[in-house]
């Protein structure tokens, strides 16, 4: 597989016919020297979601390309493997249908950085979120401007590194593999945007935020992950970082474990690689 296009646009729609025009607009709307097609996967919707997405694919059959599933797979990861999407950009990123884009130059900031920027696998920005359930916003921003996966893993209760999926800009490191989500995704535990981001940095490389707000994710309690009650989201929380380790390399393994060691062993802090924000 090579690169047909600068950027993939993976669009994840299951009954966002009040929203997902807004989305597919903000994904066009952006101005930038580079190409991008939108594809766009319709979990078996029950409303006028795919008249709205069809719609739109009819109108720009060269940017938007729609995949329906005959029934509700119940998740964007198993609408992804299902349909796999045809993702040539040499970058990607994922949308659902109930969130935006704010800013049209976007793409174009964070293209910009990383084609300059070789050594970095993502860019991600600043998220306004709107909790459509009492009204309330708030911004999703990271406390560092760059991680890497040692960040996450050895860092987590220092730092904070979360930033919203429709926020992030992947380099399509998977493409010569012929699909563009890790190998290591699919596998029935992996599941959620934190244990993808941790995936995408185990290739190596670093994610880099741009202190922007340029993206918007709704709270609407309608999604996988806002539709669980408090108990069960602390439930999958508590589980997620045994989920992480299982699913790192090999070597980050090595890696994590003897970084406990460098405060005994001052030598182990110039042998091994260690987080940017140590």
């Amino acid at each position: 597989m090579t690169a047909s296009e600068d950027i993939s646009i993976v669009l994840n729609v299951y009954n966002h016919e009040g929203t997902v025009a807004e989305a597919i607009e903000s994904v066009l709307n952006q101005k930038m020297p580079y190409s991008s097609v939108i594809y766009c996967q319709n979990d078996a919707s029950t409303d006028n979601s795919d008249e709205i997405i069809n719609e739109y694919a009819t109108r720009y059959p060269d940017k938007i390309k729609v995949s329906t599933s005959t029934r509700n797979l119940g998740s964007g990861k198993k609408s992804m493997y299902f349909h796999r999407p045809d993702v040539c950009g040499r970058y990607w990123c994922l949308l659902d249908g109930d969130d935006f884009w704010i800013r049209n130059d976007k793409l174009e900031k964070q293209i910009a950085f990383l084609d300059e920027n070789p050594d970095f696998v993502g860019c991600s920005c600043d998220t306004l979120m709107k909790n459509e359930i009492n009204g309330e916003e708030s911004i999703i921003s990271p406390d560092c401007e760059t991680w890497n996966l040692l960040d996450c893993l050895l860092l987590k209760n220092k730092y904070r590194f979360y930033v919203h999926t429709s926020s992030l800009v992947w380099r399509n490191v998977f493409l010569k593999k012929g699909f563009f989500l890790p190998p290591a995704f699919k596998k029935e535990f992996a599941s959620g945007d934190v244990m993808l981001s941790h995936m995408m940095l185990g290739q190596g490389g670093k994610v880099k935020n741009i202190f922007n707000v340029m993206s918007c994710y709704r709270v609407t309690g309608k999604g996988v992950w806002t539709s669980k009650d408090l108990k069960h989201q602390n439930e999958l929380n508590e589980s997620l970082a045994e989920l992480i380790y299982r699913s790192i390399p090999r070597k980050y393994k090595l890696y994590f474990t003897l970084r406990k060691l460098c405060g005994r062993h001052s030598i182990l802090q110039k042998l091994i690689p260690g987080p940017i924000n140590s």
